[in-house]
């Protein structure tokens, strides 16, 4: 319902200012009839695939004519409005859909339990009290199928926390009738600055996405677990500027990641093109990429 008790809907709403004035989603991952979204400091947000809603709220296929749409619940006649793309719901009898035809609404939300103390407005992070649910992935090395989580976070003085990554069991996030604890991955990750932007484990590996912002390319570390602990196996592989999320493609035996700067999206992504030169800068370009597993685990 809406503030005029009629029955509508409305966007999903975070506090995230000043980094993100409405819901900061960092991670997806489609585990049977449910879609998982971490959302920084909301937890995990969850859609049921079921229920995609077919608003069309343009039947004619004309915006411009702002169609009837019949009589509401409440025997109030109402119209539709798919140019204005600020707003969702019903407001003074019309309906509003960001300019969007699809809605799929959120049917549940995992929090987590202690305070969340992290700083808002800043990528530092406390050891204690909530994480920030920063990258999400789906992991099938072991049963049962968990969910991986982590925080990013950049260490600095007063919050030396270089991020926590811990999994969840999917069975006991699909029950929504108790806490789940995290089990499994709970852990720091031994990276010195920080930065970790993406995670995702096969064949008792865990492969982590450290992005150096704009400056220089990330790093894509390689861990192994001793006695409860993270290891580091190998050296650091060089890959995208921005690296992000980490998926397994395990039939085709593919690790799938992307960037996420853009042209104009940073300080260091301006466009100044000088003479003769062609718009942009190739490291500020999004691109979506794969490793091949063999090759990364064959690297020194």
């Amino acid at each position: 319902m809406n503030s005029a008790d009629h029955v509508s809907f409305d966007g999903l709403h975070a506090a995230e200012y000043p980094i993100q004035k409405g819901v900061h989603a960092v991670g997806i991952v489609w585990y049977g009839n449910y879609l998982y979204v971490a959302d920084t400091r909301g937890g995990l947000r969850v859609f049921d695939m079921r229920f995609i809603l077919d608003l069309d709220l343009d039947p004619d296929a004309d915006p411009a004519t702002h169609d009837r749409m019949g009589t509401d619940t409440d025997g109030v006649k109402t119209t539709a409005n798919v140019e204005d793309k600020t707003k969702v719901g019903r407001h003074d009898n019309v309906w509003y859909s960001f300019g969007y035809r699809y809605v799929m609404p959120q049917v549940a939300a995992w929090k987590f339990k202690a305070t969340q103390s992290n700083p808002k407005g800043s990528c530092a992070c406390v050891s204690t009290g909530a994480p920030k649910a920063s990258y999400i992935s789906l992991d099938r090395s072991t049963g049962p199928d968990r969910l991986l989580m982590g925080e990013y976070c950049r260490p600095e003085s007063g919050y030396p926390s270089t991020g926590r990554i811990a999994s969840y069991p999917v069975a006991a996030l699909e029950g929504r009738s108790a806490d789940v604890t995290a089990e499994g991955r709970a852990n720091y990750l031994p990276l010195a600055n920080g930065g970790a932007q993406g995670a995702a484990a096969y064949n008792g590996t865990l492969y982590v996405n450290e992005s150096k912002g704009t400056d220089e390319p990330g790093n894509l570390w390689r861990y192994r677990w001793n006695d409860g602990r993270l290891v580091q196996h190998g050296q650091a592989v060089k890959t995208a500027r921005g690296a992000e999320d980490l998926y397994v493609e395990r039939g085709t035996g593919r690790l799938w990641s992307l960037s996420e700067h853009r042209p104009g999206s940073d300080d260091d992504c301006k466009l100044n093109p000088g003479p003769g030169d062609r718009e942009g800068t190739d490291y500020c370009q999004r691109v979506l990429f794969a490793h091949e597993l063999s090759w990364l685990d064959s690297r020194p």
